[in-house]
């Protein structure tokens, strides 16, 4: 299957206020203890692949995500192994992925590599309480998922408070709508960054991303898709500008990425305006602040509706 989300980092000083509303909209609390695996080259990790093995209330869960469109699509397969295992983390299994495109996805990649399951380890763990609500939008239903804890590898912990928005039924179009007026209330940011991706940079030391891989764009493809292709390298790289964390080589891919996407949208008349905010902001790539203003998050969240299928 396909999960349809989006994922926000959340101000310091909004987490009380959104907390409640979250709760007033009867969320319900889970504790959500993860672990997660990879190769020792981080073989996974640098293919936008995550597995884990996550205790969700009484059982555990397998689950492996794989890159989707790089923007809201991402390939998932869960795998509930039931509510009599314990505390204890069962062993991993890549057999419950089989006969799945994120299983096939996994195995032919570990092939290519010349490696097995068996060189799959772990690396690094979550323990997560999430409150979780869902919310009608549009005719679409959303859930909601306040996820408050830590990330904890090679020796080190990294406090989470993050909200994510997953489309349950409906249209794309609902969850962009509601993401946008809790954007609006509560001054949230889009971070495109997993747990896996952060926790994978806490057990190697390193704080910065990768830069990354530039796809070419295709002019006989329809413009919703080009726009998707250009916008994909931007989100990947907004969350480390945002939390000045970036390096010179990631600021400058964002400049350039952004000069790219300008393109794309000057095609499009009804674009014309938005292409020359993200021109602009291709300037102000050293300017943190810019990157989490409530502004700034609209113009993804109408980039994202630009960039689906059915998008006009």
């Amino acid at each position: 299957m396909q999960e349809i989300e989006l994922k926000f980092q959340i101000p310091a000083a909004s987490r009380p206020a959104l907390s409640e509303a979250l709760r007033d909209a009867a969320g319900a609390a889970t504790r959500l203890r993860a672990r997660y695996f990879d190769t020792s080259d981080r073989l996974l990790a640098r293919s936008a692949f995550a597995l884990r093995l996550r205790q969700e209330g009484e059982g555990w869960v397998q689950t492996l995500k794989g890159r989707g469109d790089g923007l809201m699509l991402r390939l998932e397969h869960n795998a509930p192994l039931g509510a009599d295992t314990g505390d204890e983390a069962p062993a991993l299994s890549l057999e419950r992925h089989a006969g799945t495109p994120a299983g096939a996805a996994l195995v032919a990649l570990l092939a290519r590599a010349g490696r097995t399951p068996a060189d799959l380890v772990l690396q690094f763990s979550t323990d997560i309480t999430r409150i979780h609500a869902e919310v009608q939008a549009e005719g679409a239903v959303v859930e909601l998922a306040l996820d408050i804890g830590q990330i904890e590898g090679g020796g080190q912990t990294l406090p989470v408070w993050e909200i994510e928005f997953e489309l349950v039924r409906g249209a794309p179009a609902g969850l962009l709508a509601l993401a946008y007026l809790w954007t609006e209330a509560f001054g949230l940011w889009l971070d495109a960054r997993s747990k896996a991706e952060r926790g994978d940079r806490l057990a190697r030391g390193v704080t910065q991303g990768d830069v990354p891989a530039v796809r070419p764009l295709d002019a006989a493809q329809p413009w919703s898709r080009q726009v998707a292709v250009a916008l994909s390298p931007v989100l990947a790289l907004v969350g480390d500008v945002a939390d000045d964390l970036a390096s010179p080589a990631q600021r400058v891919a964002l400049a350039q990425a952004l000069g790219r996407l300008a393109e794309t949208l000057r095609a499009e008349a009804q674009a014309a305006a938005a292409a020359d905010t993200v021109a602009a902001l291709a300037g102000l790539v050293f300017d943190a602040a810019i990157w989490r203003r409530v502004e700034t998050q609209a113009l993804w969240l109408s980039l994202l509706e630009w960039s689906l299928p059915d998008a006009p």
